[in-house]
């Protein structure tokens, strides 16, 4: 590697921005998932909290999950299955005590 590299204009200008966009999104992150985990209390979807964010529906699964918040009964057989899934990966992944 070489000391001597400088970006160009354009390429310092995208780091740049890249770097400022890092920084909000650290400030944001705790703001935006404790709002998240208000609106599940109130009765947001994973997917529309995904949706209004960026974030993967996925993220919002688990900090409902995490704080026993209870998923939609339209939903419910679907997480059972998926909570059943992760239990059973869980049991048959190397390294597990079974």
């Amino acid at each position: 590697m070489t000391s001597d590299w400088t970006p160009t204009e354009d390429e310092a200008r995208t780091f740049a921005r890249y770097k400022k966009a890092k920084e909000t999104e650290k400030e944001l992150k705790p703001v935006v998932r404790a709002l998240g985990l208000d609106g599940l209390r109130k009765g947001a979807t994973p997917a529309q909290l995904g949706e209004l964010t960026g974030e993967s529906a996925e993220v919002f699964r688990r900090i409902r999950d995490a704080n026993n918040i209870p998923v939609d009964p339209r939903y419910q057989s679907r997480a059972e299955l998926a909570r059943a899934r992760k239990e059973a990966l869980k049991s048959t992944s190397p390294g597990s005590s079974s």
